[in-house]
């Protein structure tokens, strides 16, 4: 039970019988910031709305036992002119710990929306709470983002692709970087780490990482493109003479790449997963950029692929 003033205090009922409560307890227990309304989990944490400013998640460390607060009691307290009042002096948190604070705004007293900072979007400013909890507020359009881990690279990255292993996994399984000269990859589960055991070619740089068909992965480098099954099978296609890959377009049962001199291959995923060369066709000079749409819903294939020459034709 809170007060207006914030104090928290700890209500014990005593059972008479029946229906009766023989005796009512009240001990003062700690003070926090007012809340609209508060609320105690079965797990041990105490979560509290706050009227004013951040919200807040406690942890029990106490449940109040101490002999030396002052408390009051119903039945001990009423005399013949009535309840006496009973005096406590706030103090710092004893019984409750905080872990975590929950951003939150309001109450918004005034804002104001202005390009202060001149950025692609104005930002809104906000004058939140009173008194002591009152605060000034930027808010700027956007998600936020939570930094899980830092990992120092051993040079300048040209690309990073994330992975899924599978088309039904809910998260990423792999970090792929790649550099001037090498591929470094990288496993996601509790902790970010180096692996090497992946099936990626790690002493060539990458052009393109992604996931191939429902299960399988594909790595496509200079030299060729290396398909990667589930059960750790690994299909490689190389170039032939001095030619290299130099750029890459590709979706989930499609890949086209183009050679440096301006040829054009095409990939498909057939039946059994395995990704096979269906189509070759030579252009009039180099290839600038290619793309090629998304599969759509119930089809086996993107019908167009645009391909951007440096001649400023598509």
């Amino acid at each position: 039970m809170q007060t207006e003033y914030g104090d928290i205090f700890k209500v014990t009922l005593t059972d008479g019988g029946g229906d009766r409560v023989s005796e009512l307890n009240i001990k003062y227990f700690d003070t926090i910031a007012v809340a609209i309304s508060i609320c105690v989990l079965k797990s041990g944490f105490l979560f509290a709305a706050s009227e004013f400013g951040n919200h807040a998640l406690y942890q029990f460390k106490g449940v109040g036992d101490d002999d030396d607060v002052v408390a009051s009691s119903a039945n001990l307290m009423e005399t013949e002119e009535g309840f006496q009042p009973v005096f406590f002096r706030p103090r710092r948190l004893k019984n409750l710990v905080r872990i975590d604070p929950v951003e939150s705004l309001m109450p918004i007293m005034d804002m104001k929306v202005s390009n202060l900072f001149e950025e692609e979007t104005p930002q809104i400013f906000t004058l939140c709470g009173r008194g002591p909890r009152s605060s000034l507020r930027i808010v700027r359009i956007g998600l936020a983002v939570s930094e899980m881990v830092v990992s120092k690279l051993p040079g300048i990255p040209s690309a990073v692709w994330t992975v899924k292993k599978n088309v039904m996994d809910e998260f990423d399984a792999y970090i792929v970087v790649s550099f001037t000269n090498a591929t470094l990859v990288l496993s996601i589960g509790e902790t970010v780490e180096e692996v090497s055991d992946s099936g990626f070619l790690d002493t060539a740089p990458s052009l393109a990482v992604s996931l191939i068909g429902d299960d399988s992965l594909m790595q496509v480098h200079p030299n060729g493109i290396r398909h990667i099954r589930e059960d750790g099978r690994t299909n490689e296609w190389q170039t032939s003479g001095k030619r290299t890959i130099a750029k890459v377009g590709s979706n989930r049962l499609q890949v086209v790449i183009a050679l440096n001199g301006g040829e054009l291959i095409y990939f498909e995923v057939d039946v059994t997963g395995q990704l096979m060369e269906v189509e070759r066709n030579e252009m009039s000079g180099d290839v600038a950029c290619l793309d090629i749409a998304p599969v759509p819903k119930g089809r086996l294939r993107s019908r167009f692929l645009a391909v951007g020459s440096y001649d400023k034709t598509i």
